[in-house]
């Protein structure tokens, strides 16, 4: 739905040409076609806790200050179980106190009292190309490829996509990171951007929003091979002609794409960047994507402390796979999120860690619990960007980065998972609002502007970017794509994250519980998808051959262990 202010919720679908058929109520993650009925089921996967979602107030104002603010909720603290308590931030934009009572320390602080919100650090979107998140996502059949040098050139005798226009001025770039405000975020590791929304945590010219922070801007490295062109990089590769040590770690994190398919060029890429001779898969490198790596390959990143940043939505729609999550949690890798970019990811960091919901589920055994999947879209987001001392924690010490989710429907970290537009209450950068309920706003900053989310009051803050809510209202009624849906709308054009290919074209069923196209009889990890792929040469991976899938073996490097 797009925002307009001031407009009821059936005049801006009809000002924005939607129509009826933009608030149809979408309950499942869509589905590979040909086969529409395959992996139908609640949308993403996930619990509902029962009953309808309340009305009302989630959080109300009990004391007006002139500096800082305590927030009272349930948290979500880096470890243990959701608890009830108080998160309080300074003037400075520190938090201060997390626990049972903070509101008496800060006696200058603003109280907001949510007893039905949940209180979480703000989502970290560890990868994005925000300067592409303009008109939406290309409009996916059932073509898959094999190698991310085959969408963008048609290399391998792929079919080449058309090339994606960029951003165009402030509103359009203030509109690419509202997207992830509203879902509440509030840093990014991406290219393009624009100052006073959310932090961008990678080096670009006019950053100014990680000014508050002493970590040092990450090195986001879209192509560390040099390899623009398409061309296929040997696995011995020379090390004149790609990234070098001096180059990567410049800055704070290195962040390259590395392994972006399935094809034997993509794990080249991997084999290269971890030579000798180039180095540069160390403990201060996130790799994004990570898809065509192997059991030795898994060892060898994380001998290295090396992490990885997980875009399922994309990799599922481009690829039909996507990185080994089971075997990267088996083997202790550090895994964080992001989005890609809007062309063929996840409009928002909620839509994108429902995708992995949605495989942790049907596909993935479950590898992964609640708590894994918040970490990673909170404190595994800090991490990988360099910043794990400062961002995605609820710490004494960390600068107050703050999403207060409706946590009356789910709850604890499923009020995260499960969250829509709807349930973000509000986003604190540094303790400052950018996004939320009008009343939480207005007490603590002035100058925000009104906007309707889905029937409520909201207010949003581009005070710091130089944009007027006109601006974006302008360029989204100009044909960019919207901000938000409402809970019950189908998102126009998302593209799919149920995996699907040529070779596992139905889905899971009966006789393939994993959906990844070998029955269960001769598969060697029923439960748990492990396609073959190319780069295994076309067979499922057994990396020590004692016949249990690396994706299911708990030692996949040992044949006398699994």
């Amino acid at each position: 739905m797009t925002l307009f202010v001031g407009r009821s919720l059936a005049s801006l679908l009809l000002l924005s040409g939607v129509g009826a058929g933009f608030l149809a109520c979408s309950s499942s993650e869509g589905t590979p076609t040909p086969n529409p009925t395959a992996d139908g089921g609640t949308q993403d996967g996930g619990d509902t806790d029962g009953g309808p979602i309340p009305t009302g107030d989630v959080c109300s104002v009990t004391r007006k200050g002139t500096a800082g603010v305590v927030i009272k909720g349930t948290l979500l603290l880096p470890e243990g179980e959701p608890t009830a308590g108080e998160v309080a931030v300074d003037g400075t934009g520190k938090i201060t106190c997390v626990g049972p009572a903070c509101a008496d320390g800060a006696p200058n602080a603003t109280v907001l009292d949510c007893p039905g919100g949940v209180i979480s650090p703000a989502l970290v979107n560890a990868h994005d190309h925000t300067d592409y998140n303009v008109k939406g996502p290309y409009k996916f059949s059932t073509t898959r490829w094999s190698w991310r040098n085959g969408w963008r050139t048609g290399a391998l005798g792929e079919t080449k996509l058309p090339t994606m226009g960029k951003v165009k001025g402030d509103p359009e770039s203030a509109i690419a990171e509202l997207r992830f405000v509203f879902g509440g975020s509030t840093a990014i590791v991406g290219s393009g951007g624009i100052d006073g929304l959310a932090r961008n945590l990678a080096t670009f010219p006019k950053n100014t929003d990680t000014a508050d922070l002493t970590a040092r801007t990450a090195t986001f490295d879209t192509f560390p091979l040099n390899d623009t062109s398409g061309t296929i990089t040997p696995p011995a590769c020379d090390p004149a002609k790609v990234v070098n040590t001096a180059s990567a770690f410049r800055g704070g994190a290195y962040v390259p794409h590395v392994s972006e398919g399935i094809a034997v060029a993509a794990h080249n890429e991997f084999a290269c960047l971890t030579q000798a001779s180039v180095g540069v898969i160390t403990n201060r490198t996130s790799m994004i994507h990570a898809i065509g790596l192997g059991a030795a390959d898994a060892a060898a990143a994380a001998t290295a402390n090396a992490r990885i940043i997980w875009s399922p939505r994309s990799n599922i729609v481009l690829y039909g796979n996507t990185a080994p999550i089971p075997l990267f949690k088996r083997t202790g890798l550090v895994i964080a999120m992001g989005t890609d970019w809007l062309p063929s990811g996840s409009m928002n960091m909620l839509r994108e860690v429902q995708c992995a919901a949605s495989l942790n589920d049907k596909y993935f055994n479950k590898v992964l619990s609640d708590r894994d999947l918040f970490d990673i879209v909170t404190k595994n987001g800090g991490i990988a960007s360099g910043y794990g001392t400062e961002l995605g924690q609820l710490k004494v010490g960390f600068v107050g980065d703050i999403t207060v989710f409706d946590g009356r429907a789910h709850k604890g970290f499923r009020a995260v998972i499960e969250a829509s537009s709807e349930d973000v209450r509000l986003v604190v950068r540094a303790g400052k609002p950018l996004y939320g309920d009008a009343p939480l706003v207005s007490a603590l900053a002035q100058g925000c502007e009104a906007a309707s989310v889905c029937g409520v009051d909201r207010q949003v803050c581009l005070t710091d970017t130089k944009v007027k809510w006109a601006d974006v209202d302008a360029s989204i009624k100009g044909g960019n794509y919207p901000l938000f849906f409402c809970r019950d709308a189908a998102i126009t054009d998302e593209p799919s994250c149920v995996p699907y290919r040529d070779t596992y074209p139905n889905g899971t069923s009966a006789t393939d519980r994993d959906g990844d196209g070998v029955p269960d009889a001769t598969d060697n990890c029923p439960d748990v998808f492990n396609p073959a792929r190319p780069m295994d040469a076309d067979v499922q991976a057994d990396a020590d051959n004692d016949t249990f899938g690396d994706a299911c073996d708990a030692k996949p490097l040992d044949n006398a262990a699994h």
